[in-house]
């Protein structure tokens, strides 16, 4: 038994070539359009894809950048508030701090009136009191009556010498 029939492999040659030929026309004609065209779709899905995200990011920037603007002016009028609010405070305590130190100035006035009333009072009472007991000491040492006129210039004589002494 031969090992290599020539005419065996000849027509084997023929038949593979063909076969080969055969198969690279169907793949020329099928397979590669429709390979093709899937990439075609797959590009155009990709680039559509990427036009999106375009848009979206350049929308997202845009909102962030309007947002961004919105803060700033929120954060500058947030900080007038805050001035005027501060001010306005300062003001209602500057008012009320006034009207505290007038309220406490008049109560003390009125509390010394009232003091130098009482003591005015007192010196009254105290010099009347004396004026008594001067009168009856002045009666008991020179055992007469002593009118009012009297009582008075002792009573006023006494109390200098109560204070000077």
């Amino acid at each position: 038994m031969e090992l290599f029939v020539l005419s065996y492999l000849q027509s084997q040659y023929f038949w593979t070539a063909t076969a080969f030929l055969l198969l690279l026309v169907v793949m020329a004609r099928v397979v590669v359009p429709a390979v093709l065209a899937t990439l075609d779709a797959r590009t155009a899905r990709i680039a559509g894809d990427l036009d999106a995200a375009r848009t979206t990011r350049e929308s997202a920037e845009a909102s962030l950048a309007d947002y961004n603007a919105k803060i700033a002016v929120a954060k500058k009028e947030a900080s007038t508030l805050l001035s005027q609010a501060r001010a306005e405070a300062e003001a209602l305590a500057k008012a009320r701090l006034a009207e505290v130190d007038e309220e406490l100035t008049r109560k003390t006035e009125i509390a010394k009136q009232q003091i130098e009333a009482s003591q005015a009072e007192a010196m009254r009472a105290v010099r009347a009191e004396v004026a008594k007991l001067a009168v009856t000491v002045a009666e008991k040492l020179i055992q007469q009556t002593v009118d009012s006129k009297v009582a008075s210039q002792l009573t006023d004589k006494a109390l200098a010498k109560g204070f000077d002494a």
